[in-house]
C-alpha cells in the first residue's frame, strides 16, 4: 500500500462488481486496507444507488471515520439512505465535532430522533455543540480535551492523560485551569515528561496561553492557528472558561472551505459544492450573476447608444471596445483578487487601508502610462490622427486607474461591511468597470470631437 492510495478503474469496477452482487466478504477484502480518505474518494466515484450497501458492510467506527472525509453534497445523499439505527451506531463513534457535524445536517425531525436514540453522554455533546454556527469556534471545536487544575502535580497530569487516552484521540497540550475552569496555562508534553513528577503544574506551565473565542469566526480561528504555528487552540466562553479544543485537520479544512468559497464567489458561483451532483443546484448557483451579468451588458448597451453621434462620426472608434473593457475587467480583477486573498490571509487588515489604495492607485498609474502609451501610439498611426491617439490613451490611464481603485476598493469596504469580500470580485467588478470604462472613453472622446469642430 502506497502512502496515497490511488483509486484506480480496475479497483472501481471490482467494488461496483462486489456490491452488485451483494458480496460483502470480497467487497471488505477489496476495501479493508483503504484509509479512510481513500475509500471516502472512492465512495464518491460510486452511483448513489451504490453507496448504501459500503456503509452497511463497515463497523459504525471505521462508516464513521470514512463519512466524514465526504464531500458535503455526497454525504447528505448517503444520510438520506442511511437508515436511524446505523446513523445512531455512527454518531456514537465520532468525535464530538463530527459528530455535531453530522447531524446537524440532518432534517430536524431525523436530527431529533437520533439525539433520543444515543447514549446520554453523546446527546448531552450535541445539545451543547449544535446551537452553535458552523461557522465559528464553537461550531469547529471538539469536546475531548486534556485539562488539569493548576494546583495538580505532574504525576497527577500524566495520569489524566493516560486515563483519557481512549477519549482523546491526540494530545498535543495539556491545558491548566484554575477552581473556576477558567483557563489559566498550558504545558507542552516535552515538559510534562522532563519535570520531576512531584512539581505543579502551575510552576511549568506557559500563562500566555493563545485562545480563541467560542463565537470567533472560522476565519479569525484559522488566522490566529497559521500566525502562531499552533496545532491545537483553546476555545473558552465568555467568563474564560475551558469548553473545547480545536486540532489542526479542522483548521485546514476550514482554509479549504474558505480559499474554495473565495475562488467560487470571484467566478460568480453562489454556494456550488464542488461534488454537488444535482443540476437544478449547479444552476441556482451560479444563474443569479449571469443574470446580473445580462443586465449589465444592456446598461452598457444603452451607454453606447447615447454616444451613437460620436460613433457615426468616426466609426473607427468602436474597434477598441474590446480593448478598453479587456484592460478595465482585467486591471480590476487583479486589484480584488490581491485585496480579497490579503485579507483572508492576514496580510491586508482595515488598519491600513488608506496605505493600500494608494499602493494600488500607484501601481494602476504605473501601467495605465505604458498601456495608454502603448494604444494612443497604435490608434494614431491606424487611424492618422495624432491627438485622436492621445485622447484614446488618456482614456486608457483614467480607466485603468479606475478599475484598480474599484477593484481594491470594494472588498475593503465589504470587508468592513462584515460582508464576505469575495462576492466584490468577477462578474460585479468585471460588469461595474465595463459600464464606467465605456462611459470614460466615449465621454472623453466625445468631448474632443465637440472641441475640435
Amino acid at each position: 500500500m502506497t502512502d496515497a492510495q490511488v483509486i484506480d478503474e480496475e479497483l472501481l469496477e471490482r467494488v461496483k462488481d462486489s456490491i452488485e452482487k451483494r458480496d460483502r466478504k470480497h467487497l471488505m477484502a477489496l476495501i479493508d486496507e483503504l484509509r479512510p480518505a481513500d475509500l471516502a474518494d472512492l465512495v464518491e466515484y460510486l452511483e448513489p444507488s451504490e453507496r448504501p450497501f459500503v456503509f452497511e458492510c463497515l463497523e459504525p467506527e471505521g462508516a464513521g471515520e470514512v463519512l466524514v472525509e465526504i464531500e458535503p453534497p455526497v454525504q447528505e445523499r448517503i444520510l438520506h439512505e442511511l437508515d436511524n439505527q446505523v446513523i445512531t451506531e455512527i454518531v456514537q463513534e465520532l468525535d464530538s465535532d463530527d459528530a455535531a457535524d453530522l447531524v446537524g445536517d440532518l432534517p430536524a425531525e431525523r436530527a431529533q430522533a437520533i439525539m433520543e436514540s444515543v447514549e446520554d453522554e453523546v446527546s448531552k455533546g450535541l445539545e451543547r455543540l449544535l446551537p452553535y454556527p458552523d461557522d465559528t469556534a464553537g461550531g469547529l471545536m471538539a469536546l475531548e480535551f486534556v485539562a488539569v487544575r493548576d494546583g495538580a502535580t505532574v504525576q497527577e497530569a500524566i495520569e489524566t492523560i493516560r486515563r483519557k487516552r481512549e477519549e482523546v484521540e491526540n494530545v498535543y497540550y495539556l491545558f491548566v485551569v484554575d477552581d473556576a475552569d477558567r483557563l489559566v496555562g498550558v504545558v507542552s508534553l516535552k515538559d510534562l515528561v522532563t519535570e520531576p513528577p512531584k512539581r505543579k503544574i502551575r510552576e511549568i506551565m506557559n500563562p500566555e496561553v493563545i485562545s480563541v473565542g467560542v463565537e470567533a469566526d472560522q476565519e479569525e480561528v484559522a488566522s490566529v492557528v497559521k500566525k502562531y504555528n499552533l496545532v491545537s487552540i483553546p476555545v473558552v466562553d465568555r467568563e474564560q472558561r475551558l469548553v473545547g479544543r480545536i486540532t489542526h485537520d479542522d483548521v485546514m479544512d476550514v482554509i479549504e472551505k474558505e480559499a474554495s468559497e473565495d475562488i467560487t464567489l470571484m467566478a460568480g458561483v453562489i454556494r456550488q459544492e464542488i461534488a454537488e451532483e444535482s443540476p437544478a443546484k449547479i444552476s441556482a448557483a451560479r444563474l443569479p450573476w449571469l443574470i446580473a451579468g445580462l443586465f449589465g451588458g444592456i446598461l452598457a448597451a444603452g451607454v453606447i447608444n447615447q454616444f451613437e453621434s460620436s460613433l457615426q462620426k468616426i466609426l473607427a472608434l468602436s474597434f477598441f471596445f474590446p480593448v478598453i473593457m479587456a484592460m478595465g475587467g482585467n486591471t480590476g480583477t487583479q486589484a480584488a483578487t490581491v485585496a480579497v486573498r490579503g485579507l483572508a490571509t492576514g496580510d491586508i487588515s482595515l488598519v491600513n487601508t488608506g496605505k493600500r489604495l494608494w499602493m494600488e492607485l500607484k501601481v494602476a498609474l504605473m501601467n495605465g502610462l505604458v498601456c495608454g502609451l502603448i494604444l494612443g501610439l497604435i490608434v494614431g498611426v491606424w487611424l492618422s490622427d495624432i491627438y485622436l491617439g492621445a485622447i484614446v490613451s488618456l482614456s486608457l490611464v483614467v480607466i485603468i486607474l479606475n478599475s484598480g481603485f474599484i477593484g481594491t476598493a470594494v472588498p475593503l469596504a465589504l470587508k468592513k461591511l462584515k460582508i464576505d469580500p469575495a462576492l466584490a470580485t468577477g462578474p460585479f467588478v468585471t460588469t461595474t468597470n465595463d459600464i464606467i470604462s465605456l462611459f470614460i472613453y466615449l465621454g472623453l472622446v466625445t468631448l474632443f470631437l465637440k472641441l475640435r469642430a
